[in-house]
């Protein structure tokens, strides 16, 4: 069972699924307590929203039709049924990545995009403390990527026109595994 964090909507995220988001058809898998169905639910009334976790949490939308599924295993769902599919930190946290990101693909209609996110270990802040992020104390995580890394599973598995870009830097969370708080 993996541990998952969830956090507000990332605006980075926010701009890749405006920019990139196509179809009616929104597959988010590993979706969490739903806050990116919750936004383009909001959005738009006219969106088919799906969502996959291992576990339903409340407050979901009704538009939403949820899934609980077991993500290390395929997923009991028709080949090429969504238009866009949300893999939105999920990735790395699987044991098997090909037999995953396969699924994934499956799942993507012809011309169907998956947006996605998974760590990165370039930054500007850790390398000056001589730490990457294989120093996180985030045990769940089974890999960790680069660009190329990530191309490249991607790529094996059929995704085409890759478009990979390094965002965002340390989150609040690792900052503070560097720094704790002083007890006193």
């Amino acid at each position: 069972m993996t541990k998952h964090i969830d956090l507000p909507l990332s605006e980075v995220k926010c701009s890749y699924i405006n920019t990139f988001l196509t179809g009616d058809h929104i597959l988010d898998v590993g979706a969490g307590k739903g806050h990116y169905c919750h936004w383009l639910s909001s959005r738009n009334k006219e969106l088919r929203l799906y969502a996959i976790d291992l576990q339903q949490r409340p407050g979901l939308p009704k538009e939403v039709t949820f899934f609980t599924y077991n993500l290390e295993q395929p997923i009991p769902l028709a080949d090429e049924t969504f238009h866009t599919v949300f893999a939105f930190d999920i990735i790395e946290h699987i044991t098997n990545e090909q037999t995953f990101l396969h699924e994934l693909f499956r799942l993507c209609k012809k011309g169907g995009v998956l947006i996605g996110s998974v760590p990165h270990d370039k930054d500007l802040f850790l390398p000056a403390y001589n730490l990457t992020f294989y120093h996180r104390s985030d045990l769940t995580h089974k890999r960790y990527y680069t660009a190329e890394s990530l191309r490249e599973a991607l790529s094996s598995v059929g995704f085409i026109n890759i478009k990979i870009n390094e965002e965002g830097g340390v989150s609040p969370q690792v900052f503070a595994e560097f720094f704790p708080k002083q007890l006193h």
